[in-house]
């Protein structure tokens, strides 16, 4: 008798115990189950909304900086030995030797030595083709090329900028300009003594200035 009851003792303990292992092995698996809630879900749309937008923002950024690469138009005015002389617009990534090409291209004075064709060139500059026999001086603060006659350093004045015009006697920066304007409308200057068509230049102002001007 006793046996028998402590065979139910044994097999009683072995129930419960069996019975307490499911249990714990079901706490468990719950506790390595994540419920996500609807407001939890709602959080995780909005997260990968604002991951979008970043996204798109990144792009349109890119896409800024590209379009500000784009080549940009520039206008110059090229004189000097250029079968064409004249104010030109230009593709900004062009060179020098670009420019004269659509004027028409060198005259055959030009001395093509004594500038650099291959220079880069910047809106609203003027480019001088020098000729042969003139010296050329670059001048960095305007990027432009002032011509005198080597020979004499006479002011060359169908080539000379308005620095150039404007160091001559009596010439000051409006006449300068005007000088520069009559020569854009009729041409190159025929004779220094010509230069007294221009409004502003008298013969006592000539007087003073025939000797320090040239035409070639």
């Amino acid at each position: 008798m006793k046996a028998i009851i402590n065979v139910g003792v044994i097999v009683v303990i072995i129930i419960v115990a069996t019975i307490g292992i499911f249990f714990s092995g079901n706490l468990d698996i719950n506790e390595n189950v994540n419920v996500v809630s609807e407001s939890e879900q709602e959080k995780i749309q909005h997260v990968d909304g604002k991951n979008n937008d970043k996204l798109e923002k990144e792009k349109d950024i890119k896409n800024t900086q590209e379009n500000t690469n784009i080549v940009k138009e520039v206008t110059i005015f090229v004189s000097g030995e250029v079968n064409n002389p004249g104010v030109v617009t230009i593709n900004s990534d062009k060179r020098l030797a670009d420019a004269v090409n659509k004027l028409g291209g060198f005259t055959q004075d030009a001395d093509l030595n004594k500038i650099n064709l291959a220079m880069k060139i910047e809106d609203e500059k003027h480019y001088i083709i020098p000729k042969i026999g003139e010296n050329i001086e670059v001048s960095s603060s305007e990027n432009s090329i002032n011509t005198k006659n080597e020979e004499n350093n006479l002011v060359n004045i169908n080539e000379a900028d308005i620095k150039e015009l404007d160091s001559l006697p009596g010439v000051g920066e409006a006449t300068a300009t005007k000088i520069i304007n009559y020569r854009e409308e009729k041409g190159k200057f025929k004779s220094t003594e010509e230069i007294k068509d221009v409004n502003g230049i008298g013969d006592k102002k000539y007087e003073n200035i025939k000797d320090m001007i040239t035409i070639k």
